[in-house]
C-alpha cells in the first residue's frame, strides 16, 4: 500500500505556520496580561484568543506526540540491539566454589511481518497529517467564535450610544412639558405619557448595557484574559464600518470550496488512517519472521577470555485466539569446538481474544470514513448554498433597514420641529422617538446579521477569514 501525502491547502499556511511558532514555547507570556486595559479591534481579538487558548496549544502539542510516534513507527525497520552481562557465583559445601561470567552482544532484525510496518508507519503519518487538519480547523473555528462575540458587543455599544441620546432627548421633552404644565399648555395625563416613554426608553437602556457588561465578561473568559482587565472595542458598527455587497456564483463559490476546505484533505486522511488500521487487524494471522546473532566472552573471572557466537531464527504467528511461537539457536564456542543447537516451541492458549474485536472495530470505522468522504461533496455544496443564500438575504435586510432607520430620523427631525412651531404635541413626539429607537436597534441588528453571513460564507468556501474584502474598517 502506498503512502499518500496530502498537501495542506495553501490559504491556511500562513496561519497554521504562524500559529505553530506560538505553540513552541508554552512558558510564553499570554497576550493580554502586560496591561489592565485594552483596546480590541477584531484582528487583535482573534490574535489574542488564538494565542491564549489551551484548546489550541493543546492540539499543537499532541502533533509533537504525533511526529514521537511517527519515528517510532520509522525505528520498527531497523534492528534491534543489546548488550547484557551475565554473573553468577555458587557455594556449595565440601566442593570448590564456581563463579562465571559473561558479556554478550546482542542484534535481532524482523525480515518479514505481512506488511504490519508498512501499515503501521502509514497509519501514523497520516494520524500526524489529522492532528494537523484538526489544529487549523479548530483555530478557525475559534476565529469564528470570537467575530460572533465581538460582533455582539458591537451591537449593543451601537444601542447603548443610541439610547443615550435618546434619553437625553426625552429628559427635555419632559422638562418643556413640566413648564407647559405650570403654564397651563399641556394636561397632566399627557405629562405622564412623556414620562413614561422615558422610562420605557431607561428600561430598555438598562437592559442593554446589562448584556453589554455581560458580553464583555464572556468575552474575557473566550480570549482568557484576566477578570480585572478592561476592555474597551475600537470598532464602530454604526460609523466605522463600510460594507460592501459582490455579486457571486453558486458554482465558482462550490468550486472554490472544493479546492480550499480543508475538511476534504482531512477526510480523506481519515480514510486511509481507518483502513490502515483495519488492514493491520485483519493480517493477524500472518507470521512474523525474525534473525539475530550474538558475540559473547564467557569466563570464570572478568575480563572473561572464551569466546563465543551464534544465530537465532524467529517464528511467531496467531492461530484464532491462539498464538505460537518457535525459537531455534545455533550456538559456536571454544573456536568452533563446541558446537550446540537448540530449538523452544511456545503455544499460548486463548491469549489472543481481542482479534475479533480489532477486526469489527477497524473495519467499522474504516466503512464510517468512506461513507463520510463520499457524502462530503454534498454536504459541503449545501453548506455553500445556505451560507451564499443568507448573505444574499442579510444584504437585502440590511439596505431595508437603513433605508428605514433613515426615514425615521427623517420623521423625528420633523416631528421635533412640528412641537417646536406647536403643530404636534409631545406625546407624539415621544411615540416617534419608540418607534425610530426600535428602528435603529433592527438597522443594527441587521449589520450584525450581515457581519456574520459574510464571516459564514467564507467558512464554508474556505477561505480566509476578511478575503472577500466586503467589510472595510479602520484597522484593515
Amino acid at each position: 500500500m502506498r503512502f499518500v501525502e496530502k498537501k495542506i491547502p495553501k490559504i491556511f499556511t500562513t496561519t497554521f505556520i504562524a500559529s505553530s511558532l506560538l505553540l513552541i514555547s508554552p512558558s510564553k507570556r499570554l497576550i493580554g496580561l502586560e496591561t489592565d486595559n485594552i483596546v480590541l479591534d477584531l484582528r487583535k481579538s482573534e490574535d489574542i484568543a488564538v494565542e491564549n487558548s489551551p484548546d489550541v496549544r493543546l492540539l499543537g502539542s499532541q502533533q509533537m506526540i504525533k511526529n514521537l510516534i511517527v519515528k517510532e513507527s520509522w525505528r520498527a525497520y531497523f534492528p534491534t540491539a543489546s548488550v547484557s552481562w551475565f554473573r553468577n557465583a555458587n557455594v556449595v559445601e565440601n566442593e570448590s566454589d564456581s563463579r562465571s561470567q559473561r558479556i554478550a552482544l546482542n542484534v535481532d532484525q524482523v525480515i518479514f511481518d505481512g506488511g504490519r510496518r508498512s501499515l503501521a508507519l502509514q497509519a501514523a503519518l497520516n494520524d500526524l497529517n489529522l492532528s494537523k487538519y484538526d489544529f487549523l480547523i479548530s483555530i478557525n473555528n475559534l476565529k469564528l467564535k470570537v467575530r460572533n462575540a465581538y460582533y455582539g458587543l458591537l451591537s449593543n455599544k451601537a444601542q447603548l450610544e443610541i439610547q443615550a441620546k435618546s434619553i437625553q432627548r426625552q429628559k427635555d421633552q419632559l422638562r418643556f412639558s413640566q413648564r407647559e404644565l405650570k403654564l397651563g399648555e399641556t394636561t397632566e395625563v399627557q405629562l405622564l405619557q412623556i414620562e413614561n416613554r422615558l422610562n420605557e426608553i431607561t428600561l430598555q437602556n438598562k437592559r442593554t448595557e446589562t448584556a453589554y457588561q455581560s458580553g464583555v465578561e464572556e468575552f474575557k473568559i473566550l480570549l482568557r484574559l484576566p477578570s480585572a482587565t478592561k476592555i474597551s472595542l475600537s470598532a464602530d458598527i454604526l460609523n466605522g464600518i463600510k460594507f460592501a455587497y459582490k455579486e457571486l456564483s453558486l458554482d465558482n463559490l462550490v468550486g472554490l470550496a472544493f479546492q480550499s476546505r480543508i475538511e476534504f484533505a482531512r477526510t480523506k486522511a481519515a480514510e486511509i488512517q481507518t483502513t490502515s488500521e483495519y488492514e493491520i487487524a485483519k493480517s493477524f494471522y500472518i507470521p512474523t519472521v525474525s534473525v539475530g546473532g550474538f558475540y559473547a566472552s564467557s569466563g570464570d573471572r572478568y575480563d572473561p577470555k572464551q569466546r563465543e557466537f551464534g544465530f537465532n531464527f524467529k517464528f511467531s504467528m496467531a492461530l484464532g485466539p491462539n498464538s505460537i511461537q518457535d525459537t531455534s539457536n545455533y550456538i559456536s564456542r571454544n573456536e568452533d569446538t563446541n558446537r550446540s543447537l537448540t530449538s523452544t516451541t511456545t503455544v499460548g492458549i486463548m491469549d489472543n481474544m481481542q482479534y475479533k474485536r480489532k477486526i469489527a472495530q477497524t473495519g467499522i470505522a474504516a466503512e464510517q470514513a468512506q461513507i463520510t468522504r463520499r457524502q462530503l461533496d454534498d454536504i459541503i455544496r449545501i453548506e455553500v448554498a445556505k451560507a451564499l443564500q443568507n448573505y444574499k438575504l442579510s444584504w437585502e435586510s440590511l439596505k431595508l433597514a437603513d433605508e428605514n432607520a433613515k426615514v425615521f430620523e427623517k420623521r423625528l427631525l420633523i416631528k421635533e420641529k412640528q412641537v417646536s412651531l406647536g403643530d404636534a404635541r409631545r406625546t407624539d413626539l415621544a411615540e416617534t422617538e419608540i418607534f425610530y429607537l426600535e428602528a435603529i436597534n433592527t438597522m443594527i441588528s441587521s449589520r450584525v446579521q450581515y457581519l456574520t453571513a459574510v464571516s459564514q460564507l467564507e467558512m464554508a468556501v474556505g477561505a480566509s477569514l476578511d478575503s472577500l474584502e466586503l467589510i472595510k474598517t479602520g484597522k484593515n
